[in-house]
């Protein structure tokens, strides 16, 4: 592994965990680590730990959206009824 100035700083502000994982588990991280020799086992655990958070947030922004779209489209269905107003676009 290539230790750089950010994976230093990395290592320096982990905690050490243990984890039990199945057979299928640890032979897809193993086999990752073949392709990817760059890594080690902590990192790529950290990386698949990122993806589900970054999931998890995207998911949280999708249900957020969602109860907001209803509103949205009450607002946006107010103004609409601006357009007959007689006030061109040049005229703003």
């Amino acid at each position: 592994m290539i230790l750089s100035s950010k994976n230093v700083s990395n290592l320096m502000l982990a905690q050490k965990i243990s984890i039990s994982l199945d057979p299928l588990t640890m032979s897809f991280i193993d086999a990752y680590l073949a392709r990817h020799r760059d890594k080690n086992r902590s990192q790529v655990v950290g990386e698949a730990l990122r993806l589900l958070q970054r999931q998890e947030q995207e998911a949280r922004l999708e249900t957020a959206y969602a109860a907001s779209a209803t509103s949205d489209r009450l607002i946006a269905a107010e103004f609409s009824g601006a357009d007959g107003d007689g006030l061109d676009h040049e005229a703003w």
